[in-house]
């Protein structure tokens, strides 16, 4: 159970706060890392880890 003044619903659902960084999260963008709820970003950059693949560009939507 996540410590209530740890949560927030500035993202419009009730989720944790990143501990890093304090950004407002859903409990499904939230990676759990040694008890602490984290953002993306925070994972990498306390963890030293890096996805496992790479993004692509997409370009511009070419309408008529």
């Amino acid at each position: 159970m996540p410590d209530p003044t740890r949560l927030s619903t500035a993202s419009g659902q009730l989720g944790p706060i990143c501990a890093m960084t304090g950004k407002a999260l859903t409990f499904a963008e939230a990676i759990v890392h040694n008890g602490e709820y984290l953002c993306f970003e925070a994972y990498i950059e306390k963890t030293g880890a890096s996805p496992s693949t790479e993004g692509k560009k997409v370009g511009a939507l070419e309408l008529d």
